[in-house]
């Protein structure tokens, strides 16, 4: 059988997308009409163990809660404090053997890590935003697209930003970055640039650094890397450019949502 190719009209097509979606709506445009078009979800199977979406979650929630408490200074315990905020999600899942022998130790092990390296991310930084909602406004065929965010933390200084993502499985490499097929934090970086929008309460400046922060509990537990990038604002507008293009593609109502699973963008 052939693969389907709907061709949805004008009207029926997306006209805001989050920044993490745009990553989806490139490798796999079907995807993108099954949710956004057709409303369709997948559903869990029946007696799903806890898995990865879940850890992600709950570790996302302990480092903002973390974050939103402590945004300008460090208490004197960050390993104690971390836990303390995790321990309300996970103590609701001990029960279960696999978070009790393994997602427990292994966020301790993290916790740890993070203690001994926050000091330093936070040197000169005058406070540290997290779950901040931003947003942007493209001029397209089809009429304005609204891109959107909600970027897992902004280190401000008094000169510039660094905008981290929280990854609890492998970062994109620099080259998936670099060439937009990851575009998350280049276009979290255009929102932060854009005149008119942005992210919220957070002032125009410099993006200095774009930085995955991975918290895998294991071996090493944690991990930080900055992509190398010599010109981050250059390559925030190189991405935006490409998603305007890929806008202007999907406004023509020739262009299909067809099933695409290239091999570039598995890992």
């Amino acid at each position: 059988l052939a693969a389907p190719e709907p061709r949805p009209a004008l009207s029926q097509r997306p006209r805001k997308l989050s920044v993490s979606r745009v990553e989806t709506w490139i490798s796999n445009p079907y995807e993108i009409f099954a949710r956004e078009i057709l409303g369709l979800e997948p559903l869990d199977p029946l007696g799903q163990e806890p898995g990865p979406a879940l850890r992600g979650s709950i570790i996302h929630d302990a480092l903002a809660a973390f974050s939103q408490a402590y945004p300008d200074t460090l208490p004197d315990d960050i390993e104690g404090e971390l836990m303390r905020h995790a321990r309300a999600a996970l103590d609701a899942y001990a029960a279960h053997p696999r978070i009790a022998a393994f997602w427990i130790p292994r966020f301790e092990r993290f916790a740890a890590w993070f203690a001994a390296t926050e000091p330093r991310r936070r040197a000169d930084i005058e406070r540290v935003a997290t779950e901040v909602s931003g947003a942007l406004v493209l001029d397209a065929p089809g009429g304005a697209f609204h891109l959107t965010a909600r970027a897992d933390r902004i280190d401000i200084a008094s000169h510039a930003l660094v905008i981290s993502d929280y990854k609890t499985g492998a970062p994109p490499s620099d080259a998936k970055v670099l060439a937009g097929v990851s575009p998350q934090l280049p276009l979290e970086a255009a929102i932060a640039l854009d005149a008119t929008l942005g992210f919220e309460k957070i002032a125009k400046r410099p993006i200095a650094t774009l930085r995955y922060i991975r918290a895998s509990g294991g071996e090493p537990p944690g991990d930080e890397r900055d992509v190398k990038c010599a010109d981050v604002a250059a390559l925030a507008a190189e991405t935006l450019n490409g998603l305007a293009r890929h806008v202007a593609r999907f406004d023509d109502v020739r262009t299909p949502y067809r099933p695409l699973r290239r091999a570039r963008f598995t890992s």
